[in-house]
């Protein structure tokens, strides 16, 4: 709980948080952007209402927004402890590096859920605004609880890529655009049974994600596809896979190990020969 307290002591400092504050106001907002641009023909297809911008706001926040933002993050929280050159004071206090891996991506699960609740706000903002029909209370508690949930389980879809990207300075950047490019492969997977085995699209089944809000997609026929139970695998596997990789030894620890080593068997030489 200490390590956790001291991230977001930590973030007071950073104004990462701001880029995925910004990030995440952007997606209910596109969504609606999108669908003023839609052609004459698709809005006959599709009577755009609350609902249908929930489940827009949802795919934008899997396949764009969320992957990058929550990349970036935790990987620049990682990170700082390379450039500020404290990595190495806080391994001899000593606390181990997967014990501050940890503590790093449980802070950043915790953002995840606290960014998903801005995200529902300014999603109900939008809807009272621009399309509030059958908004209902019911709808807006749900639908609130499938964005946080979502935020949650991207996240962890992601963290063996940012735990290993976490192994080695300046890494996160390609670890953000990997995810970003992860995150957007979701929109080619039409396969139900890759569909919920991929790590960045498995939370969808969790929240029992809806397809209407898409012309392509007007029955709800994605709804149909998926299946919860092979969610709810790959998320816990994603979170066995990034405890393993937290746990295995870094290069610098193991090249320290055996001159660490060395150095005591030299003194004891020395004081052999004295």
């Amino acid at each position: 709980m200490n390590f956790i307290l001291a991230e977001f002591q930590k973030l007071k400092r950073y104004s990462i948080i701001l880029v995925g504050v910004i990030g995440v106001t952007c997606s209910p907002i596109i969504s609606i952007a999108m669908q003023n641009i839609m052609s004459d023909d698709a809005k006959t297809v599709l009577n755009y209402t609350f609902p249908d911008l929930l489940n827009s706001t949802i795919w934008n926040n899997t396949t764009i927004f969320f992957p990058m933002i929550l990349a970036l993050i935790g990987g620049y929280m990682i990170n700082r402890e390379y450039t500020d050159d404290t990595l190495k004071n806080m391994l001899t206090v000593p606390v181990s590096f997967p014990r501050l891996m940890a503590g790093k991506l449980t802070a950043l699960g915790i953002i995840a859920l606290l960014l998903g609740l801005y995200n529902a706000l300014v999603t109900i903002i939008a809807g009272l605004i621009c399309c509030p029909e059958n908004m209902s209370l019911g709808i807006v508690l749900s639908g609130s609880v499938r964005i946080i949930g979502m935020a949650l389980f991207t996240c962890i879809g992601e963290l063996p890529l940012i735990a290993f990207c976490g192994r080695r300075r300046d890494a996160f950047r390609g670890g953000a655009v990997a995810a970003f490019l992860l995150g957007y492969l979701t929109i080619f997977i039409k396969s139900p049974m890759i569909r919920n085995l991929y790590p960045f699209s498995a939370g969808l089944s969790i929240v029992r994600f809806g397809g209407e809000g898409f012309v392509s997609d007007t029955a709800g026929s994605y709804s149909s596809t998926q299946d919860a139970f092979t969610g709810i695998c790959v998320i816990l596997a994603m979170i066995v896979l990034t405890g393993i990789i937290i746990h295995i030894p870094r290069k610098e620890a193991v090249a320290a190990a055996p001159s660490k080593k060395g150095g005591r068997t030299k003194q004891k030489e020395q004081e052999t020969l004295k």
